[in-house]
């Protein structure tokens, strides 16, 4: 098992360019000046870094666009393309990178949702991205961890329950207990569409050596629950049976420069962690 870690040690310094599409983008959809894109992503980033000390924000990967190195995203935007009334939810949006990406790729905002524990977040995103008087997309705050009169009274619960039909969640899942994860996934479920081929997919850091680790820059002495594929079986059996509904699941390991970029800087460091994916499609 781990060391605990500070904060710091996930805060990316020194940073002096972004990766191509982010830049790319942000030029494009954005109208910011080269010289000004790694000034105004430095700034912002450094304001969300205040409020939780998540990885993702201080190592930059916020930019990453995961979504499209996913083995279900061209099917998913197929579908969202065939047909307009199909809705998508970015899950833990953060500053809703990737619905960006997918209105870049000419994806209806209309049809794109962002949910995200704090509002602050997606206020950040309207700087970051500078499109709140034009982009359509609809962004909620909620917590999927919350009891059930909290989460039902909650925007996220009010907008969107029973409405959607696809959700990604990105890093989101693994920043909790085995417990608090199932709870999390149970919520997702009541906000998809109750019908056959509603799908939830998701990236993570999962371990080949599923269990509880200690989870870096986020909370001290937390622990955090590494899925391998096993017990992403388990897991999902578990949600089925709690929400008395079926699904259908794929999902392998995948390499990623993330664990290779925090086994750098985090000592004793899980030797098999990796990151995972996984689709679920109801039946």
């Amino acid at each position: 098992m781990e060391s605990t870690n500070k904060p710091m040690a996930v805060y990316q310094k020194d940073v002096e360019s972004i990766n191509a599409d982010a830049q790319s983008l942000l030029e494009r959809y954005s109208g910011l000046s080269p010289a000004e894109v790694i000034p105004h992503v430095l700034s912002l980033r450094d304001e969300a870094f205040k409020v939780y000390h998540y990885p993702c924000i201080g190592q930059m990967r916020f930019l990453a666009f995961n979504f499209r190195r996913m083995p279900f995203y061209h099917q998913v935007v197929d579908r969202l393309r065939a047909d307009p009334s199909a809705t998508f939810l970015d899950a833990g949006c953060c500053f809703g990178q990737e619905i960006r990406y997918l209105v870049d790729q000419g994806i209806p905002g209309k049809q794109l949702y962002g949910c995200d524990l704090e509002q602050i977040f997606i206020d950040l995103g309207y700087k970051l991205f500078r499109d709140k008087d034009r982009l359509e997309a609809t962004f909620v705050t909620g917590d999927l961890t919350a009891d059930d009169p909290a989460f039902a009274g909650s925007p996220l619960s009010q907008t969107l329950s029973g409405n959607i039909d696809i959700i990604f969640a990105s890093s989101l899942l693994h920043l909790w207990d085995y417990d608090t994860q199932v709870r999390a996934a149970i919520r997702l479920v009541q906000l998809c569409r109750d019908k056959p081929g509603v799908m939830i997919t998701g990236r993570q850091l999962g371990s080949r050596l599923g269990g509880h680790y200690p989870i870096h820059g986020v909370e001290d002495n937390a622990l955090h629950y590494r899925h391998n594929v096993e017990s992403l079986k388990g897991f999902w059996r578990d949600v089925e049976i709690a929400t008395q509904t079926r699904w259908k699941l794929e999902a392998t390991f995948f390499v990623d420069d993330a664990v290779e970029q925090t086994r750098k800087v985090v000592p004793d460091y899980d030797s098999n962690a990796t990151m995972i994916c996984w689709c679920v499609t109801k039946e």
